[in-house]
């Protein structure tokens, strides 16, 4: 069913979905998304008056407009100072923001796709444990390097819901995904709650089918063993007919 690497990933898988949820609280509850449009708009426009100031001084160049009347000496030695400043290029890194912000509403559906892998993750994590729960409990001599590495299953999944639970209805949750978590969870618990009776239900039913299961075996044996054993009284009881017969007329 899992495998440890698989479950390792499963694990990683449920704590990126983790952390994309924790971006979306962030991005809107701050104002993150508003900054980064601000800088991106002010990047913007930099750029354009950098542009604008390098095209001029091209066309300016081009026609010899601002140069100074001067000798040859003098127009050479200030030609080749202009021409360092020109030639030099800033290696100053600049601030790279992303081509595409996404809005409120790219948001809230980014925070959607993370809490339902968030939640996929935990529901095939669980059930593996319940699962290996089960085998556990079934077996006659049970490994307890098994039982610790699932009680850090199952401690590793509580915790994480928690930790969520308590990011989500603490007083910084955005006021638009505040109520979508509740609904969900809401929603959730009651799909867990059908989920777990219907289990039980099953796991009633497996145990009256094995036992009667082991019922009809062992009717059966005893079947077989009344048999066997009338089988074996009417077998002696005509050896000791065919004997005392066969006395009577010796």
């Amino acid at each position: 069913m899992f495998d440890p690497l698989t479950i390792g990933l499963a694990f990683k898988a449920m704590q990126a979905a983790y952390d994309g949820i924790t971006y979306c609280c962030e991005a809107l509850s701050e104002g993150k998304v508003a900054v980064q449009k601000i800088k991106k708009a002010t990047d913007d426009a930099k750029t354009i008056v950098n542009d604008a100031k390098t095209i001029w001084s091209t066309i300016a160049n081009l026609f010899g407009i601002g140069a100074k009347p001067s000798g040859g000496a003098a127009s050479s030695g200030s030609g080749s100072s202009k021409e360092k400043p020109v030639e030099k290029k800033k290696t100053s890194s600049k601030e790279q923001y992303t081509t595409h912000i996404p809005n409120e509403s790219e948001i809230v559906q980014q925070f959607i796709g993370h809490l339902g892998a968030f939640f996929r993750h935990h529901k095939e994590l669980t059930e593996y444990v319940e699962f290996k729960y089960e085998e556990v409990f079934a077996s006659v001599d049970p490994n307890p390097e098994d039982i610790l590495e699932l009680s850090v299953y199952k401690n590793e999944l509580d915790q994480a819901y928690v930790k969520l639970s308590g990011m989500m209805r603490g007083a910084g949750v955005p006021y638009q995904l505040g109520p979508l978590w509740d609904n969900y969870n809401q929603i959730y618990s009651k799909v867990q709650a059908e989920q777990q009776k219907r289990k039980e239900q099953i796991r009633i039913k497996r145990q009256i089918e094995n036992y009667k299961r082991e019922r009809f075996k062992q009717e059966k044996i005893e079947l077989v063993s009344g048999l066997f054993l009338t089988l074996v009284i009417v077998s002696w009881l005509w050896a000791v007919w065919i004997n005392s017969f066969t006395e009577g007329y010796s």
